[in-house]
């Protein structure tokens, strides 16, 4: 997940079998990425929202 975050500009979840798309995140970090700044809050509330978005479709809730 923080490889995602950190990486991308778009994000996608998807639920398991069936794969079906959950959410899109659209990132709203800079294109220029330092590595500190995986310890900013947007950073971090990314990624928590990227791994309740899973979290949701193994619990079947997605």
């Amino acid at each position: 997940i923080p490889e995602a975050v950190y990486l991308s500009t778009k994000i996608v979840v998807m639920s398991p079998r069936p794969g079906r798309i959950t959410d899109v995140i659209d990132s709203t970090l800079p294109r220029e990425r330092p590595l500190d700044i995986r310890d900013t809050p947007e950073f971090i509330a990314i990624a928590h929202r990227v791994r309740e978005g899973l979290r949701a479709g193994y619990d079947g809730d997605a």
